[in-house]
């Protein structure tokens, strides 16, 4: 029973938000400098992104083809803590008044109403898309949330992370 235990709490531990709710603890930076998981990413750096268009829940038609702009697509749940951990660090962030990036925060699993809600407890000005069931989610990994693409102006994949460490914020940082 004890080994059972243990499989079941090392696993949640490497998948991060994967499949339970975290509770929220305390988190303290760690001393040593901390190893950015890049495992399960189906959309490897060098590809173009795979979605062309998406409707976020304010109605809005988000055009990510376009090329003007660099991208910034965060896969996450209302729910886990390292993805409320990860936008309480991106409403403090300057990427947020950088009028060459679009952000896009889709969530897994997630309804359009408690998206709405989140958006307006983090008053965070980004599109927020619906994806109830992870079909969006699908095309990029298997596995764990948040998971962080970046997309270059012309379109391709130029780092992705699954953003479960303290300072995720500070791993989004374009080549």
């Amino acid at each position: 029973m004890t080994f059972k235990i243990g499989v079941v709490a090392a696993l949640m531990c490497c998948l991060g938000c994967s499949s339970v709710a975290a509770q929220k603890t305390a988190v303290t930076a760690p001393a040593e400098p901390v190893q950015v998981r890049q495992s399960l990413a189906k959309v490897a750096v060098g590809q173009q992104q795979p979605l062309q268009q998406l409707t976020d829940v304010n109605g809005k038609l988000i055009n990510l083809q376009q090329t003007e702009k660099r991208k910034l697509i965060i896969f996450f749940a209302t729910w886990c803590h390292d993805s409320q951990r990860l936008m309480s660090q991106l409403q403090q962030s300057p990427l947020l008044n950088d009028p060459q990036l679009l952000i896009v925060a889709i969530g897994r699993e997630e309804q359009p109403a408690a998206l709405t809600k989140f958006a307006n407890e983090y008053k965070l000005p980004l599109h927020f898309v619906s994806d109830p069931d992870r079909a969006l989610y699908q095309q990029f990994t298997d596995t764990g949330i948040p998971r962080v693409v970046l997309v270059n102006e012309k379109n391709v994949v130029v780092k992705t992370f699954l953003g479960e460490i303290p300072r995720a914020i500070d791993e989004i940082v374009w080549p």
